[in-house]
């Protein structure tokens, strides 16, 4: 009887601890999933962000959030959750800011190609969000020797984490027990793959629209943006998207 009654306060005192995890681990996957989502949508928009004039509407406020939350649902197969975390609340708040930040740009209509691509954006968002103060770090990183943007460069536990999923194969990696920045953290990665716009800078020549038109001989391996071209391949790792939810001071 007494292990018995031993055993029962244990699962007392460990329930709200595993339901937090839990929680943990739904809400910071939704959060990755809002991240993947709004990434998606600029990836989609390249011709309406570069456009010279017309109707942008669908890329600012509230519109802009409806449309990546229906992004969500086709690309997670899901609707958007509809109970609102504050730091889900956080990431829209951001995410329009981000938007709200570019809009002289994306209106400049003697600017034909603004630069606005996915992995911009991202940085962007990720940096805006780092000045909220809010226990949420979110990046668009990959392997050191793949990295362009030196400020996304991996740290320790993402460096091992990446390995781990590139020999094991798996979907992504979540560490309820983590550190971020010396702080105690829930940290999630979720890798992806490249895609065929991706392949557009990040693949070969032959992909590079600089070059479409031209004779072999006058083709650059200098993609739009000023870095050297890859060679990568369609579907080859392409890093991945790094959420942390960290304790914050008091």
């Amino acid at each position: 009887m007494l292990k018995l009654a031993k055993l029962f306060l244990l699962l007392i005192l460990l329930s709200p601890f595993e339901a937090k995890g839990v929680q943990d681990s739904t809400l910071i996957r939704e959060l990755s999933q809002m991240f993947q989502s709004s990434m998606t949508y600029i990836f989609q928009n390249q011709p309406l962000i570069n456009q010279r004039a017309g109707d942008k509407s669908s890329l600012f406020g509230r519109r802009f959030i409806a449309d990546v939350k229906a992004t969500y649902q086709h690309q997670f197969g899901q609707p958007f959750a509809e109970q609102e975390h504050w730091l889900k609340l956080v990431m829209v708040r951001v995410m329009i800011e981000v938007m709200e930040d570019n809009r002289t740009l994306i209106f400049d209509e003697d600017i034909g190609y603004k630069g606005l691509i996915p992995a911009i954006f991202a940085f962007q968002l990720s940096a805006k969000l780092a000045t909220k103060g809010q226990g949420l770090n979110i990046k668009f990183t990959s392997t050191p020797n793949m990295i362009r943007n030196q400020l996304n460069l991996p740290d320790a536990w993402e460096i091992v984490v990446m390995e781990k999923i590139r020999v094991l194969g798996l979907k992504d990696y979540i560490d309820p027990q983590a550190v971020f920045e010396g702080k105690p953290a829930t940290r999630l990665f979720t890798p992806l793959k490249l895609k065929r716009l991706c392949l557009n800078c990040h693949g070969t020549p032959k992909q590079n629209p600089l070059n479409a038109g031209k004779a072999r001989a006058q083709w650059t391996n200098i993609d739009v943006t000023g870095f050297v071209m890859e060679n990568w391949q369609y579907g080859d790792f392409g890093g991945g998207v790094s959420v942390s939810i960290y304790e914050q001071d008091e």
